[in-house]
């Protein structure tokens, strides 16, 4: 890391923390003291940070002042590295759905499944990323029925819950889920979407299919987890 530049010895940090001690995301600060405690002098701390920001190989995290590798630095990185270990963390930028709301539902299932949306779509697995996004809405939705106590109403004689199309025809009657008129006129085309990727054997999805339909769909998953309880309201 001798002949290297400060950001570049940061970027090579990100894995470790990522990959040992499970921390994706950090601050200019706590990288920069790290580098001070491994032998390096002390950077000028706003300095840094306007270079982190504005290098391509670094992202936003999930709050004010966390940094996170891009996808494909990261990416990039294991292909150099590939014994550093077997980490099954997933990486992403967030480019269809926001991880924090998921965070706060506190429910991690929730949020493998949107953190592999984001990464399937970020790394052009498109038929995976539809398929995942149907997931997501289907537990969703049952989330709905269990919060006001009605999920008998798509179960089975032995508890299993009945499929998508079901779900979706009951939520729009159901008086005690409070869902918009958008989400009950549009809902089923995000069901197609992932059917197609599923079930028709010459379909492929392509990134222009998501495109189309990433801001509606990030609305509805955001509407789904208000309404189901999981998330509280900004008031």
């Amino acid at each position: 890391m001798a002949n290297k530049t400060e950001l570049e010895n940061i970027e090579h940090l990100v894995p470790y923390f990522l990959e040992d001690k499970e921390q994706a995301e950090f601050t200019v600060a706590d990288m920069s003291s790290i580098l001070v405690g491994i032998g390096y002098g002390k950077a000028n701390g706003a300095r840094l940070k306007g270079k982190t920001k504005k290098s391509s190989t670094f992202v936003n995290g999930s709050k004010k002042g966390l940094f996170k590798l891009s996808v494909k630095r990261a990416a990039a990185l294991r292909v150099d590295f590939p014994d550093l270990s077997e980490s099954e963390e997933i990486i992403s930028d967030e480019s269809l759905l926001s991880e924090i709301l998921f965070k706060e539902a506190n429910r991690l299932y929730l949020l493998k499944v949107a953190q592999q949306i984001n990464a399937t779509y970020e790394n052009n697995l498109f038929d995976g990323c539809a398929l995942m996004m149907r997931l997501s809405l289907e537990t969703l939705l049952i989330q709905c029925f269990e919060s006001v106590g009605i999920e008998n109403h798509v179960q089975d004689a032995v508890g299993n819950y009945q499929n998508l199309k079901t779900l979706i025809n009951h939520v729009k009657s159901k008086l005690e889920i409070k869902l918009s008129s958008y989400v009950k006129n549009d809902v089923d085309d995000f069901r197609e979407l992932g059917n197609l990727s599923a079930h028709r054997v010459k379909y492929n999805c392509r990134r222009n299919d998501i495109q189309l339909v990433r801001l509606g769909y990030r609305a509805l998953i955001e509407e789904l987890l208000y309404v189901s309880g999981l998330v509280k309201p900004i008031t």
